[in-house]
């Protein structure tokens, strides 16, 4: 997985699960996920050793990556989301065309809803 991709299903997981994370691990993720701060700036601002902080992100990740296990909510949702972007290429396809796309569209769609 790239750089970028990891950073996104990391945000993913924090989206879906942050808030079961303590409270100090929330902040500490969301400072590095989504304000970008580096370990050194979230450890002066909350006054902790920059091993604690990495303690923290490597910890919570780990937490995070247990309830997906467990949940799979992130991989759900990407799925559904994958599954509408095909429904609305069908969608585009749909003019003009025949009954066959309009069979596949209902079935992309009956596909998410199932989800």
């Amino acid at each position: 997985m790239s750089d970028m991709a990891e950073r996104v299903h990391t945000n993913l997981l924090l989206d879906f699960y942050g808030p079961l994370l303590t409270e100090n691990r929330q902040r500490i993720m969301a400072l590095y996920c989504e304000e970008d701060m580096s370990l050194a700036e979230i450890a002066d601002q909350l006054g902790i050793t920059r091993q604690g902080v990495s303690d923290a992100l490597h910890k919570g990740l780990k937490q995070l990556e247990g309830y997906e296990d467990k949940l799979g909510l992130v991989s759900r949702h990407v799925a559904m989301r994958d599954r509408a972007k095909e429904a609305l290429a069908l969608l585009d396809e749909l003019d003009g065309s025949d009954g066959d796309t309009a069979a596949r569209l209902r079935g992309a769609l009956s596909d998410i809803i199932d989800t």
